[in-house]
């Protein structure tokens, strides 16, 4: 009798098992070496997806690599085919790895994220490339990707006043979304000010994230920092707006109102350098080293 009861005991929990994989997303990923990359590098029936910012891209990729940044991944991932291996690749796997989850819950089951990333794949000696691959030539159409305008909000300015954003095209347009307690918004905080200050005919908005006036006057107070263009977005609608992942996060338009350009994350010189270039209409230098790769 009590043989009877464990059987049917374990029968229930192998359709618990099963019951609760199928309710699963259905995908899988490994994670390889870069010596499995390297060794699959020409095969014709692997995508390589670097998953890195454009400007992190330009500076050096694996050869052959294209790239689909993760912040756009709910975007892009219905163009890539599930019938092929793809590598995810980034800077150190963090990314990647966030990718790779991503894709397995929407049933991919051919997927390889590179561990280490790009750090592993130099430390072993093996090339970066800067030619760009187009994507579509890999996957055969163009990915698709964020359709983001200047939003017809309407938002507290700091000192007085509202500000509709919308307004403001006509001009080239720099929407920095920050807020005082976070450590990368602090840090390139004065790169922002200087370009602004640089930059007369764009305009640039400090949209901070959540915080009252008093807390942002407070720190803009201690260090030093005079900015035209700051915004109070207490209950963070353009963050919403733009689907952003966190902050800082800033966004690229040109005068007629075309998101040129969006970074995650801590801006540098070399990227800023180049996302105003695009956004102003200029020439861009291009990278000035490899470094952010």
């Amino acid at each position: 009798m009590r043989r009877v009861a464990w059987s049917r005991l374990a029968f229930l929990a192998s359709v618990l098992i099963v019951a609760l994989a199928s309710c699963a997303g259905g995908g899988r990923y490994q994670n390889v070496s870069p010596d499995d990359l390297k060794a699959h590098l020409d095969d014709a029936t692997a995508i390589v997806v670097d998953v890195r910012t454009p400007i992190e891209y330009a500076a050096g990729h694996v050869p052959g690599a294209i790239n689909l940044p993760l912040d756009e991944v709910q975007d892009w991932w219905r163009s890539l085919p599930k019938d092929k291996t793809v590598y995810l690749i980034c800077r150190t796997g963090h990314r990647s790895t966030q990718a790779a989850e991503y894709l397995k819950e929407r049933g991919f089951r051919n997927l390889k994220n590179v561990t280490g990333g790009l750090q592993a794949w130099v430390a072993r000696g093996y090339p970066l490339s800067t030619k760009e691959v187009p994507p579509s030539s890999r996957l055969g159409r163009k990915p698709a990707t964020p359709e983001l305008t200047v939003p017809a909000l309407v938002l507290p300015r700091l000192g007085g006043g509202q500000v509709a954003l919308a307004d403001l095209v006509g001009r080239p347009l720099v929407i920095n979304l920050w807020a005082s307690w976070c450590p990368p918004c602090r840090r390139e905080m004065p790169l922002l000010a200087q370009a602004a200050l640089e930059h007369g005919d764009a305009v640039f908005l400090f949209v901070d994230q959540g915080e009252d006036a008093e807390t942002v006057r407070r720190f803009l107070d201690e260090q030093g920092l005079v900015l035209e263009w700051v915004l109070l977005d207490r209950k963070s609608e353009l963050g919403r707006a733009f689907r952003t992942s966190g902050i800082p996060f800033t966004f690229f338009f040109d005068a007629e109102g075309r998101l040129v350009a969006r970074h995650p994350g801590e801006l540098f010189p070399e990227a800023l350098d180049r996302y105003l270039s695009q956004a102003l209409g200029r020439r861009s230098e291009g990278p000035r080293s490899a470094a952010g790769w």
